[in-house]
Parts: C-alpha cells; sequence; structure tokens
C-alpha cells in the first residue's frame, strides 16, 4: 500500500498541478513557468498534508478517534497551507516578478488551495477509513471464530470426564460380582475410551465410525444391563458415509438410560435409525423416573451447542407420551466454521 501512494504522488502532483494551472488561468497565455509554478504550489501542499495525515494517524489510529484526528488534521493544514503559500509567493516575487500574484489575492488564492487539499485529503482518509474497517471486521471475524472454536472445545472436553465416571462406577460393581466379566468390561473400555481419546478433538466423523462406536459403548451398558436394555439399528447404507459430531449418539443413550426407569419390570427400548431427509433419529421408549440423577448438563445442550457451532443445521426434539426422539442432522462437510 505504501509503494501504491508513493506512486500515486508522484503521477498526481505534476498531472493536478497541470490541470489545475489551465483551470485557474484560462484568461491567460500559459507557459511552461506557469505550469512548473503550479506544479510547485501542488508539490508542497500536497506533501505537507500527507506528513500532517501521516503524523495524526499514528496519534490516533483507531476508528473512534477519527473526529478528533480529523479536526486537528484540518487545523494544522490550514495553518500549513496558509502559512506555505505566503512563502511561496514572497520568493517569487522576489525572483519571479512576472510569476507572482498580488498580495491581496492571497485569501482568495487560499481557499482554492485550501478546497483542493481537503479534496485530497477526503481521498486519504476514505481510504483509509475503509481500510481499517475492513481490518476491524476481518479481525471480529477472526476472534468470534476463536472463541466458537474454544467453545466448542470446551463442550467437547466435558464429555470424557462424565463418560469415564459412569464406566468406573459400573467396573467398581463389578470387581466384586464378577471378576471375569470385569477383565472383559476393562478390555472393551479400553477400546471405547481409545476412541474417545482419537476422535475427541475432531469436529465430525463418519457415521460408520460412530456406529462401531456406539456398538462397543453398548456392549459395556449390556453388562450393566444384561436383561433390561434392548437397542434396533435401521440404518441406511446409503447414510454411513454422512458425517455427525462425535460421542453425540453416546450422550443421547446415556441420557436416556439417566431420566428414564430400568429393570426388569420396565426395560428400557432404544431404536436408532435413518429416514429420508438425511437426519438420524435416536428414540426411546419414555418412562421418566421420579428423581432424575445428577448431571453435568452436557447432555442435549452439548449436542444442541455443538451443531450450532459446526452448521447451520439444529438437532430436533420430539416428545410424545410413549417416547422421546433426538433427530441429529447428517452433514457432509463443516457449514459454519
Amino acid at each position: 500500500m505504501k509503494i501504491k501512494e508513493k506512486y500515486i504522488r508522484l503521477a498526481g502532483i505534476p498531472i493536478l498541478g497541470t490541470v489545475l494551472c489551465y483551470l485557474l488561468c484560462m484568461n491567460e497565455i500559459i507557459t511552461i513557468h506557469h505550469i512548473l509554478k503550479s506544479i510547485t504550489f501542488t508539490l508542497v501542499f500536497w506533501q505537507g498534508y500527507f506528513y500532517i495525515i501521516r503524523f495524526f494517524r499514528k496519534q490516533y489510529p483507531l476508528i473512534q478517534h477519527t473526529k478528533k484526528r480529523l479536526a486537528l488534521t484540518l487545523l494544522v493544514s490550514s495553518i500549513y497551507i496558509f502559512i506555505s503559500d505566503f512563502i511561496i509567493r514572497y520568493f517569487l516575487n522576489l525572483f519571479y516578478p512576472e510569476l507572482a500574484d498580488p498580495i491581496a489575492s492571497l485569501f482568495n488564492h487560499f481557499l482554492v488551495n485550501f478546497s483542493i487539499s481537503i479534496l485530497v485529503g477526503m481521498i486519504y482518509e476514505l481510504t483509509y477509513f475503509f481500510s481499517n474497517w475492513n481490518l476491524s471486521n476481518i479481525e471480529a471475524e477472526k476472534l468470534k471464530a476463536d472463541q466458537t472454536i474454544a467453545q466448542l472445545d470446551t463442550l467437547k472436553n466435558q464429555i470424557s470426564p462424565h463418560f469415564l465416571f459412569n464406566s468406573l462406577n459400573t467396573l467398581v460393581a463389578l470387581i466384586s460380582e464378577n471378576q471375569q466379566q470385569a477383565i472383559d468390561f476393562t478390555h472393551k473400555l479400553s477400546e471405547v475410551y481409545r476412541y474417545i481419546l482419537e476422535y475427541k478433538e475432531k469436529e465430525l466423523v463418519s457415521l460408520a465410525t460412530e456406529l462401531t462406536f456406539i456398538r462397543s459403548y453398548l456392549f459395556l451398558l449390556k453388562i450393566r444391563y444384561p436383561e433390561n436394555l434392548t437397542v434396533e439399528y435401521n440404518i441406511n447404507d446409503a447414510h454411513l458415509k454422512y458425517l455427525v459430531a462425535p460421542l453425540s449418539i453416546q450422550m443421547l443413550i446415556e441420557n436416556a438410560l439417566k431420566h428414564n426407569i430400568i429393570s426388569k419390570s420396565h426395560p428400557l427400548s432404544i431404536e436408532i435409525y435413518t429416514e429420508k431427509g438425511d437426519a438420524i433419529f435416536v428414540k426411546n421408549k419414555l418412562q421418566l423416573k421420579k428423581t432424575i440423577e445428577d448431571s453435568t448438563k452436557t447432555g442435549l445442550d452439548n449436542i444442541r451447542k455443538r451443531y450450532q457451532f459446526l452448521s447451520n443445521k439444529s438437532i430436533e426434539v420430539i416428545k410424545t407420551q410413549e417416547s422421546f426422539s433426538v433427530v441429529i442432522p447428517l452433514l457432509q462437510t463443516i457449514e459454519k466454521l
């Protein structure tokens, strides 16, 4: 930008000086001396105005300083133009009296020169303003994106401790009841947790990958609820290549167990299926507990916020007297960030 501005001045000063000479001396015979005189005035005013503008930009660079910067620039440039105009005309009277204008016309010349300088200054200021405004927008968008990523990371990082806490509780109970099952549970838990460690930093995973994890996760749950939990799958193969937020389906299953009665007399059934419209449904039979377990509040709200960050689509909750369903959009890419 500095190089471009330099060349603008190099070309603009002689061009503007020549144009002004012809505009302001229409009733006179114009010679090369008149043109050089006009270019000299243009050079002194433009260069001085440029350095005044640059000085106050350094002193007051922010957009909120615009009024103060403009007022000081206008004041100082007015004084500069008046004094430099007087000095140039004084030396013209000494060395080139034939080119000199009467001192009485000094004020009129000042108004003309000041008006032209203001026009040039407006171009500088508008360029500077829009440059700053564009930069501020870019920085604001970058900050917004950074905040979104940070919030998303926070949401994802809440999942692992919550899942591990519940799994360890189950493992503790198994150790005293069935050591072989505890060993099997430990091996499966390591596989499940390996998935969490591998994919928790990712925004999205394929539905096929997520469902492989879900089957491993349900293996752990079946040890805890061998006869009281049933899960049915009905997944269209065409949807397996689509993307979902990792651990989102797991959290919905976990919520179903947390909020509903699960016993021999009230077995809990869960359906995971896809339908037309590129979405996956997680539906459970509704048999709410009278009291609900303590929650870290990272369930449904967590999933909703993650999809708000990742796409322009939202999850849908469908609640009836018999069932509770959550519809998760299937994505093809990250549509927002």
